[in-house]
């Protein structure tokens, strides 16, 4: 490859991996700022109306712009889950998928997989590398050892 070609290559990986270091963000959220030591939470910001649905917009309307607002994953369907904490009102409202709920189990790994998805992924990729591993090692050793094998005879 060119220099050319690497330095598109870098700039496009660059921008795939800042968009998905957001992408944890709802759509409707605007100049959020993490909260320091608590993992996808958010405070500060602003929300633009026309891009909530229907059950956020009432509750926006009703209560106005929420606190902060954390994500979470619903368990076990893996849905997006937003949680608006109002903390002079002493109110935390719950958005699963848009949709108001008052109970939903979440978890705090925000990973769209299951957890038996992420333990197969993680299986196969250590098998993989095992195999990548091997296949390389003897590959290096041909390469390496390539005359005193008589191989290029």
């Amino acid at each position: 490859m060119t220099k050319w070609c690497w330095r598109v290559v870098c700039a496009v990986g660059s921008i795939v991996l800042f968009l998905a270091g957001c992408s944890q963000q709802a759509h409707y959220m605007r100049k959020w700022q993490p909260v320091e030591r608590i993992a996808h939470r958010w405070t500060g910001g602003t929300l633009h109306e026309d891009k909530l649905s229907e059950d956020e917009v009432a509750i926006f309307q009703e209560l106005g712009t929420p606190d902060t607002i954390r994500f979470f994953r619903s368990v076990p369907e893996r849905q997006r889950v937003y949680e608006w904490f109002y903390s002079e009102k002493e109110e935390v409202v719950w958005f699963v998928e848009g949709k108001r709920v008052d109970y939903v189990v979440v978890d705090t790994n925000t990973s769209a997989q299951t957890a038996e998805a992420r333990d197969t992924l993680q299986r196969k990729a250590i098998q993989g590398g095992l195999v990548t591993g091997f296949v390389g090692g003897m590959a290096a050793m041909l390469l390496l050892f390539d005359k005193d094998l008589g191989l290029r005879e």
